[in-house]
């Protein structure tokens, strides 16, 4: 697969997306003091963001499906339009003019995350699983590496021009999405995926949905808040960046190690325990005055809270007898609404309460969502759901 041109492309491009994605609440948070934002004003940018990007999901999906003879090419499309946004965000100091592109770049990432998964899948029909998982670890070590890089350059410059570095940056792997191949994706996917669908109850299917609402959120809110938490406290941008990576980087291992447990042990073994463990290493990470405790706490709460994506994601495909493209817009595009509803309450809260005790209620969220995991399948069903996939 390392062979792979369109799996390496899409994967690269992934890289690229989340990249930019996680710059923007690193920038938001250097901006907060020369323009006297506030954390409700941070946290509906934030929220315009993901739900920009997740809402349009579906939509893209469709039309990738229906329309598209290139869907590498519509990725790459997605890349550059991100690219563009944020430099003009970056060039900007009109808080209205910020809001408007803030969410006008998101669609570049609705635009790429369908076609990406689905492209990936697709590159390599006899390992799917694997071609995704590394579609998956290229998008959460972008996540990672964004914050750091972002932070640094800032730091370093004192300006937010500094950013323009990293959209030059990403134009590069859009460039190799244009020229990408053209995955192979079966006629008939959509009969196929029907007589492999998972039946499940009614309730069952409801706590699902919660649990992944409670997961998400919980996620979404330590990507946007991190940096403007350790901002308050004194931290300079590079700390503040390196915080917000350390968590995604460790999330993008989490999914690997998530998805070896779920692959032996069942889903829901995968999903319970990392969400009980997420309790007290976020809190640590919340109130620890050592930034080497905090560094740590934080990346154990990153692996456990973040390495469940890949997971609930392969198991909600199993649920959705749609085509591929479409499918993989609406699991991912739920997943970050919900990701963004959570983070505009907190953002909310945290003008009234304190943002430490909004972020820690947040925290406490993965307790009833570990009680919802309890409905995942165990090692068994897990095994009878694989069979019948592959069926």
């Amino acid at each position: 697969m390392l062979k792979n041109r369109l799996l390496i492309s899409i994967s690269a491009g992934h890289f690229a997306i989340d990249v930019l994605n996680s710059v923007v609440p690193v920038l938001l948070a250097a901006l907060a003091t020369p323009l006297a934002l506030t954390n409700a004003q941070i946290g509906f940018a934030l929220t315009l963001h993901i739900f920009a990007g997740s809402l349009s999901q579906p939509l893209f999906g469709w039309l990738a499906d229906r329309f598209s003879t290139r869907p590498a090419a519509l990725a790459g499309a997605g890349a550059a339009w991100m690219a563009v946004c944020l430099a003009a965000i970056a060039l900007s100091t009109n808080w209205t003019l910020i809001v408007l592109l803030v969410g006008l770049m998101a669609l570049g990432s609705g635009l790429f995350h369908p076609i990406g998964t689905a492209s990936a899948a697709a590159s390599a029909p006899a390992r799917a699983a694997s071609a995704t998982a590394i579609f998956f670890f290229s998008g959460q070590l972008g996540l990672s590496l964004g914050p750091f890089l972002g932070g640094a350059l800032l730091g370093a410059a004192n300006s937010a021009y500094a950013i323009l570095a990293l959209t030059a940056l990403a134009l590069v792997p859009a460039a190799f999405l244009f020229a990408a191949p053209r995955p192979v994706i079966p006629v008939g996917g959509t009969a196929r995926a029907a007589h492999a669908a998972v039946r499940v109850g009614v309730a069952i299917l409801a706590a699902f949905i919660v649990l992944v609402a409670l997961r998400s959120s919980i996620q979404s809110v330590f990507m946007s808040f991190l940096p403007k938490l350790f901002a308050d406290r004194g931290w300079e941008p590079v700390a503040y960046g390196a915080i917000a990576g350390t968590f995604m980087f460790t999330a993008a291992i989490g999914n690997i190690i998530a998805g070896d447990i779920a692959d032996r042990f069942g889903m829901r073994a995968a999903t319970i325990w990392p969400l009980l463990i997420s309790v007290p290493a976020g809190l640590i990470c919340l109130w620890s005055p050592s930034p080497l405790t905090a560094f740590i706490a934080c990346g154990v709460a990153g692996m456990v809270i973040g390495g469940q994506h890949s997971v609930l994601v392969v198991h909600a495909q199993r649920l959705l007898p749609v085509r591929q493209g479409f499918a993989a817009g609406l699991i991912l595009g739920f997943t970050f609404a919900t990701g963004g509803i959570g983070t505009a309450l907190v953002g909310a809260l945290a003008d009234t309460m304190g943002l430490l005790s909004a972020m820690q209620g947040t925290v406490l969220l993965a307790i009833p969502a570990a009680a919802l995991a309890l409905t995942l399948p165990g090692r068994e069903s897990a095994t009878a759901v694989a069979a019948t996939a592959e069926a």
